[in-house]
């Protein structure tokens, strides 16, 4: 979104937006491999997207604004001061987790253009001794050299995956377990579900009272219920809420969260189906549908992306859009492709 917003004004080519959004997710993911990884970051209350995000969307737009060395470390050090976001959402299901990505795209066109302008940003924002980005959000978790490991080697947004299931990536292990466990039109065969995770899994994914699309993204028993009566887990199954099923009721009410696993840093929790039969099943799937390693193919992407776009643009902009961006490469002006990603007005 950062470079996206920048790229009318920088006149550039496809493959000057790509360089950026690259720029982007390598300075985000090594501010988060410096604070210890996903898991010890967030697990402290910090909301990674907003926190980290600010620092790789300044590093977009600075670098699609041709930013000199010393202005590129403004940018982040103004970004660093203004960066934030923490899961209090997660507790009532407030609107505001939408927004952290948004304000953390704000924050970083803001600090490259200020650092643009002449503006200075602290050079030391990750590591300075008092109110550095490592000793004031992850004082104890904090490895700082990991954020310039192999750095210029290892791009980091090869290590991003892509969701086919539209909720909480830490529960994606699992929809694939129950879509494997419960085939289509079998979901009266569940007697229990049974997710084996950790405390943190209890206390982030238990909820049963969904009222709203963003609890529901959160709450692994509805996210599991919704798969195994419909054998899909895409945006349909959550807007609108599908709480008044009775089989979903039902798969909810059976559904039980344990916190008796030791989960590493990459691993997920795992899901346990009883049978009205008395049969047990588990499955750990240890790299969800989506990961790098075991990617959407290529039309799995472009589905998911007309599913989302079509609503919005029309199919015939989306298609435009999706076409527009797999070329993207070759592309001379990124500021034309970029507008098809604006509705037209209607009347």
């Amino acid at each position: 979104p950062a470079a996206a917003a920048l790229a009318t004004r920088a006149r550039c080519s496809g493959r000057d937006f790509i360089l950026a959004v690259v720029a982007g997710y390598d300075v985000a993911s090594r501010v988060l491999d410096g604070s210890g990884g996903y898991r010890p970051h967030n697990e402290r209350g910090w909301h990674s997207t907003g926190t980290c995000g600010s620092f790789g969307a300044a590093a977009a737009a600075a670098k699609l604004l041709g930013a000199s060395e010393r202005a590129f470390t403004h940018a982040l050090g103004i970004a660093g001061t203004f960066t934030g976001g923490t899961w209090a959402f997660l507790d009532d299901g407030a609107m505001v987790k939408r927004f952290h990505p948004g304000k953390a795209a704000e924050t970083g066109v803001g600090a490259a253009l200020l650092a643009e302008a002449g503006l200075s940003g602290p050079a030391h924002i990750l590591d300075a001794r008092w109110g550095g980005f490592y000793p004031t959000y992850a004082p104890d978790v904090s490895t700082p050299q990991a954020a310039v490991f192999d750095l210029g080697r290892a791009f980091h947004i090869l290590r991003s995956g892509i969701k086919p299931y539209a909720c909480c990536r830490t529960i994606h292990s699992c929809l694939d377990a129950v879509l494997e466990l419960v085939p289509a039109g079998t979901s009266h065969d569940v007697a229990r579900m049974i997710v084996h995770g950790n405390a943190q899994t209890q206390l982030q994914f238990s909820r049963t009272e969904v009222r709203s699309l963003l609890q529901a993204q959160f709450s692994m028993p509805y996210c599991l219920a919704v798969a195994a009566e419909s054998g899909r887990a895409t945006l349909d199954q959550f807007e609108p809420l599908r709480t008044a099923d009775a089989e979903v009721q039902r798969l909810m009410a059976v559904t039980e969260i344990r916190a008796d696993r030791v989960l590493g840093a990459k691993d997920y929790p795992s899901l346990e189906v009883v049978y009205r039969d008395g049969t047990r099943r588990l499955l750990d799937v240890p790299l969800a549908k989506g990961a790098p390693e075991v990617p959407i193919s290529d039309d799995e992407l472009r589905q998911k992306a007309m599913d989302l776009l079509g609503p919005v643009l029309g199919a015939e902009r989306a298609d435009a859009l999706v076409a527009g961006i797999a070329a993207l490469e070759r592309g001379a002006d990124t500021a034309s492709l970029l507008r098809l990603a604006v509705p037209e007005a209607s009347g």
